[in-house]
Order: C-alpha cells, then structure tokens, then sequence
C-alpha cells in the first residue's frame, strides 16, 4: 500500500468515527487514491419518532455528505461505492431492499 493512500485510510477511519455512520457492517480500501467503500451503510443514531421516510432521508443526506467529505481529503481521485442497500444512479441515492438470501451471503 502507498504512503498516500494509507494517509487516506486513516482519514476516512477517523471520519467514520466521529459520525453517526455504522461502519461495523462495512469495508473500505484506496488503492491508488481510488476509495472503494462496500457493504451495508446504516447510520447508527436518529431519533425514534421519525417514520421509514425520515429515515432514508437522512440516511440519503448523509451518504452525499460521506462523499463529498471523501472527495475532500488530499490524494482522493475517486470514490466508488458498493453497497449493498443503497445505489448511487445518475447522481441521486436510492435505497435497495435487501432480500434475505443476500444478507446470508
């Protein structure tokens, strides 16, 4: 691993720490400044009273907030996302049900 880019894992380790993201169900790498984050991305903190709307709302605005905060640290030429609940298609997330038989995997 470059220099570069585990001064860039460290980075995102940090910032997913200080989140109210759930890191414990996902796996990120760089490999030449190219961040691969995959996995299931849940926030870990919202209030109880919100509806399953609020919720992926949220969820929806802290994933562009996720990105843009990747794409901001030095070295980072890329970020590609591998989720499994969540697709990124033309610019705009979209929450994806999980099947049983995928979570099994």
């Amino acid at each position: 691993m470059l220099r570069e880019d585990f001064v860039i894992q460290a980075n995102i380790r940090r910032m997913l720490t200080r989140t109210d993201i759930d890191a414990s169900q996902m796996d990120f790498g760089t490999v030449r400044g190219v961040v691969y984050i995959q996995g299931t991305f849940q926030v870990s903190r919202f209030d109880p009273s919100w509806d399953s709307d609020k919720v992926k709302d949220f969820t929806m605005n802290t994933l562009y907030s996720l990105e843009k905060k990747i794409r901001r640290i030095p070295g980072v030429s890329d970020v590609i996302f591998q989720l499994n609940n969540w697709k990124k298609e033309k610019g705009h997330w979209f929450h994806v049900k999980v099947t049983k038989k995928e979570e099994n995997k």
